[in-house]
């Protein structure tokens, strides 16, 4: 036994687990002075978040949301070190996939601060920024207005947009509704979607407005699947929102430096818009007062006016003309819905934008113009049926809006352009103040 003992000690490193089997571990544990408890087992391997993306939930805060196991958001900038925020289930709680659905809520942030974060525990670890919304007052900055994004799975026109998205770096990112198409599609186109857009969504905010195929065909897809996936400023409720998915996060408010942005709600009843119009006119009402505001926008799915195949809403129409007529600084919406292109003139001093679809399908009477009449309505600047997106830069005293081509749907748009090319702009002046309006 002793000779055994002493041929485990000269086997060096192996010592310990030979000297165990032969029956002398006491002594191989005191030769080898370690303890011969077993390993501890090694930690999880980390994983790489998916489907990850941010929203602004405030003036210093921005909630994260992804897909995966990750338990928390590291977040650091050049002047404050690195802190970890604990993550928690999304609520209501996605049914596109299995889950884990995660959300962080990162408060205490530095207005106008450009930040690094990680989240989870990524195997290759990519550096990854945000920036928080800038001061009260503050201009120069731009967003990018989209609808119709579809994912995809399902549509070839879904990458390129994106990446002619991220080309133009904007602040935050409005999806005007009709998110993911899968009402029609599959659930998979969910998941998709999600994914698609972290080709902008991991620098720029998503801030979502719902359209009817997220919530219309409810035994094909639901608002769970949105609402759970956002944290959103100022969330507000809407009656007659369907469940599931009830209820809050039908419409939502913040300010951006210079300028307010309110949402508008789908149409679920008779009684939302006007119940969003009460609960709005306060926003537009303070709006005017701060001086910080120079402009008001609102967004929506449904647009006011539209001579696409889906037309204008006359009930919305009423609703947004009354908000111009009494708001000096409100001069833009911007909303989704009809598959065209379609910028009016100012009415009641407000200039309506209807986005188009970024993909999928487009607008296409059967007209040798393919609109529902060749002769466009007196309200229209400018139409076009194409895949598109639009950038708006907000300067002190003007926004600038600039509409580019997505990629082209031949045989179904009505004009050439190539990717990433302008094909319409307008320049809104600010509003005059009350008292340079009042002086001959």
């Amino acid at each position: 036994m002793k000779r055994q003992c002493g041929l485990a000690r000269r086997l060096g490193a192996l010592a310990l687990a030979l000297a165990s089997l032969l029956g002398c571990r006491e002594r191989a544990e005191r030769l080898m002075r370690v303890d011969a408890a077993p390993p501890p087992a090694p930690s999880s391997p980390a994983e790489d978040e998916s489907q990850v993306h941010f929203s602004f939930t405030g003036p210093t805060s921005v909630t994260f949301s992804w897909h995966g196991t990750g338990r928390s958001v590291r977040v650091w900038s050049k002047n404050t070190p690195p802190r970890d925020v604990e993550a928690h289930e999304a609520s209501p709680k996605p049914f596109s996939g299995p889950g884990p659905w995660k959300e962080a809520t990162i408060t205490g942030l530095d207005p106008g601060v450009e930040y690094g974060y990680e989240v989870g525990r990524p195997r290759y670890p990519v550096p990854a920024f945000f920036r928080v919304p800038p001061p009260p007052g503050t201009s120069g900055f731009s967003f990018v207005a989209v609808a119709g994004l579809g994912s995809s799975l399902d549509f070839p026109e879904v990458e390129p947009l994106h990446r002619l998205i991220a080309t133009q770096e904007p602040a935050f990112v409005l999806g005007l509704g009709d998110l993911t198409y899968a009402d029609i599609r599959s659930q998979a186109s969910v998941d998709r979607h999600f994914d698609d857009v972290m080709t902008w969504s991991r620098q720029a905010a998503y801030l979502p407005i719902w359209g009817e195929h997220e919530w219309a065909t409810q035994n094909r897809d639901d608002l769970r699947n949105y609402k759970g996936r956002f944290g959103l400023p100022h969330p507000q409720t809407s009656p007659g929102a369907p469940a599931p998915g009830c209820c809050g996060k039908d419409w939502f408010w913040f300010d951006y430096g210079n300028t307010r942005f309110i949402s508008y709600p789908e149409p679920y009843t008779d009684a939302t818009w006007d119940d969003w119009a009460a609960k709005a006119a306060p926003l537009f009402d303070q709006a005017e007062r701060d001086p910080a505001i120079t402009f008001t926008i609102t967004m929506g799915h449904r647009p006011a006016f539209s001579s696409a195949h889906e037309g204008g809403d006359p009930r919305l129409r009423r609703l947004l003309d009354s908000f111009g007529a009494r708001s000096r600084k409100y001069v833009l919406d911007l909303s989704g819905h009809a598959a065209a292109y379609e910028r009016t003139k100012p009415i009641a001093h407000v200039v309506h934008v209807a986005t188009g679809h970024g993909a999928g399908d487009l607008d296409h009477a059967d007209t040798p113009c393919f609109w529902q009449d060749c002769k466009p309505p007196d309200f229209t600047a400018k139409r076009a049926i194409h895949h598109s997106f639009v950038r708006v830069a907000v300067r002190p005293t003007s926004i600038h809006v600039e509409a580019f081509c997505g990629v082209m749907a031949p045989g179904r748009d009505d004009m050439r352009c190539i990717d990433g090319d302008m094909f319409d702009q307008v320049t809104i002046e600010a509003p005059p103040s009350p008292a340079r309006a009042s002086k001959p």
